[in-house]
């Protein structure tokens, strides 16, 4: 008996098809029809409610929850605040959750002096920003974080973003004063380079084996290339709105800005920024992450959108908050976390729906 083709079908058909025809080689179309069945998973993944459930970490800080991380394949997570503290749950198993409110945590109090604003880790070590001019370093461990270091940068004003490269063992900070300060988590306390590509606050930074990208208050992402020790580029996003969050990938890197726009860059051909796409969202894009079954971006206006990865991104379905405004977003192993004045988590409700996409 043949399926009949529904519209969706078709149109996620039609959408990977355009990436098939601008692809060269075997190895290329490949990739793009793979691609394509992760784009089908996703979709009917999302847009069947059924099929993923919501858990809500609720009062768990007094106030707005800026840095999240989600570690362990999805079963972990971490959340700093401006309350200072910072947070860590074992998310409980599909077997023993009683409800869809989830209570048990180990909290550290005055982690920082200043509001905690990004996480980054390198295997079970977590390191944290603050607005008191300080990277903390922490070891995870099962009873919760023991900290092992912490590194103060000898700049005013506050660190805005934090970033790492496992590979290498390296991590990266931003700060209000322009400054980005990279350590080598091996040695000592003192940073092995710092340089300030920017005229204007650092607002995010992702960073690879070869290159660190900050996007920053002055409308501009700067690509800095590791071995060379230089900028290597500086890319105008937007003339009217600013970068605030970004996704870097073997192949793309996508930029979400304060105007609610998606921006899109080719690291393979020097970072040319390729397209710029309108999302549905109505206020500034606070977190994207790209895989090879969905884009997904929140925002300020209190949502999550779940989109097709193509030319140009296919709504799938949009998610709310339930608590407003939503300042972080992790996505990891099929695991969706956002972080406001509370944390919400979508996982599916099937274990073998979602690795690798």
């Amino acid at each position: 008996m043949h399926k009949v083709k529904t519209r969706t079908d078709l149109s996620i058909e039609n959408a990977c098809s355009l990436f098939i025809l601008n692809s060269n080689s075997r190895t290329d179309k490949l990739f793009w029809k793979l691609s394509c069945v992760a784009i089908e998973k996703q979709t009917a993944l999302w847009k069947q409610q059924d099929s993923m459930e919501k858990l809500i970490i609720a009062n768990a800080q007094y106030t707005t929850i800026d840095a999240l991380l989600l570690m362990h394949d999805g079963t972990t997570c971490i959340a700093g605040a401006r309350d200072r503290t910072l947070v860590y749950w074992k998310l409980p198993s599909r077997e023993k959750l009683p409800s869809h409110e989830i209570g048990n945590s180990v909290c550290i109090d005055s982690a920082h002096n200043g509001w905690i604003w990004d996480l980054t880790a390198i295997d079970n070590t977590i390191y944290s920003c603050s607005w008191d001019q300080s990277v903390k370093s922490w070891m995870l461990i099962n009873t919760g974080l023991v900290q092992q270091r912490t590194y103060e940068m000898s700049v005013p004003g506050a660190l805005l973003c934090v970033s790492s490269c496992p590979e290498r063992a390296l991590f990266a900070t931003g700060s209000y004063s322009r400054t980005i300060f990279v350590f080598d988590s091996r040695s000592g306390h003192k940073p092995i380079r710092q340089y300030r590509p920017h005229t204007g606050a650092v607002i995010k930074l992702a960073m690879n084996a070869e290159y660190i990208l900050s996007a920053s208050e002055d409308k501009t992402v700067s690509v800095w290339d590791q071995r060379a020790g230089r900028t290597m580029k500086s890319i105008t996003i937007s003339g009217e709105a600013f970068p605030m969050c970004m996704s870097m990938q073997q192949d793309w890197v996508c930029v979400g800005d304060s105007n609610a726009k998606l921006h899109v860059l080719n690291p393979k051909n020097d970072f040319e920024l390729v397209k710029s796409y309108s999302t549905e969202h109505t206020k500034g894009i606070t977190g994207v992450h790209l895989t090879h079954g969905c884009l997904i971006t929140s925002s300020t206006d209190g949502t999550v959108r779940i989109s097709s990865p193509t030319d140009p991104p296919k709504p799938i379905a949009t998610l709310l908050s339930g608590f407003g405004e939503i300042a972080s977003m992790d996505y990891l192993n099929g695991i969706l976390a956002i972080s406001g004045i509370d944390i919400a988590v979508w996982r599916p409700k099937s274990t073998c729906s979602t690795k690798h996409q």
